[in-house]
């Protein structure tokens, strides 16, 4: 019961943070209630990453490139 009344609760206080934040919009007009919803517009961008390649013929080359990779 107690977590019933705690997910309500969290539920209550998610809902009331979306309408300050207005991306829920509740519209009374008429004795009819309006419930718009802001589109949430998440997306990605892509980036030209420059990534240092160094070439290493022996196994301690590449020991010390490693070396001053992480000093």
């Amino acid at each position: 019961m107690r977590a019933i009344l705690g997910l309500i609760a969290v539920i209550a206080i998610v809902v009331v943070i979306l309408i300050a934040t207005n991306v829920i919009d509740i519209n009374t007009e008429g004795g009819e209630i309006d419930v718009d919803t802001n589109d949430v517009e998440v997306g990605t961008e892509t980036r030209e990453v420059e990534v240092p390649v160094f070439e290493a013929n022996e196994e301690s080359d590449a020991e010390d490139a490693r070396e001053e990779a992480v000093n």
